[in-house]
């Protein structure tokens, strides 16, 4: 009976012990898109003291309600960049962001697909057919580097109809330029 009582506190401890050694912490949870949270149990979480000593730990159960989470995306304003740069632009939900951009000439463009859909953008107006990018898949990218000739280009892409355009300008009081300060005058 002594060895019985004895197995039974031994059980006893390796439990609280075993216990004593998990704690619970919420994950963090990232969504980009308008999300609602029902939790079907409601969770445990361990509230230790803050000694040092070991203690036994007393669960808490706590109850959540229903909570909508949002993120917002932020739209990159349109800049200028120098000739040694090579500026992204991202295909996402169908269109392009930013749509429209102003660059020095020799700058190099990127364009990215962050879409799950197939895309292939070419240039359309008044210089259609100077290239068209063949389709890329979600995750690809596609470069292309403007030459030394001012103008506006129409980009088109030829899968969502999305179009963008490009400004390739000299000269440093661009629009979007970080280096040029306004002056007042009094």
């Amino acid at each position: 009976m002594k060895k019985f009582i004895g197995l039974f506190i031994l059980l006893i401890g390796l439990v609280l012990i075993s216990g004593c050694t998990k704690s619970t912490q919420p994950a963090a949870v990232t969504t980009p898109v308008a999300t609602s949270v029902i939790p079907t149990v409601p969770p445990t979480v361990a509230t230790p003291a803050p000694t040092m000593e070991p203690t036994i730990a007393t669960p808490q159960t706590t109850t959540m309600m229903a909570t909508t989470v949002a993120t917002v995306v932020k739209t990159p304003l349109p800049v200028q960049t120098s000739s040694t740069k090579i500026t992204t632009i991202y295909i996402r939900n169908n269109s392009f962001v930013p749509q429209m951009l102003t660059i020095l000439p020799g700058t190099g463009i990127t364009w990215i697909n962050d879409d799950a859909t197939i895309h292939a953008i070419k240039t359309t107006g008044t210089h259609a057919g100077m290239f068209n990018s063949g389709d890329f898949v979600k995750g690809t990218q596609w470069d292309y580097t403007f030459g030394a000739n001012e103008g506006t280009f129409e980009i088109i892409d030829i899968y969502s109809n999305a179009t963008s355009m490009i400004i390739v300008k000299k000269g440093e009081l661009l629009v979007g330029n970080p280096t040029v300060k306004p002056t007042s005058t009094v």
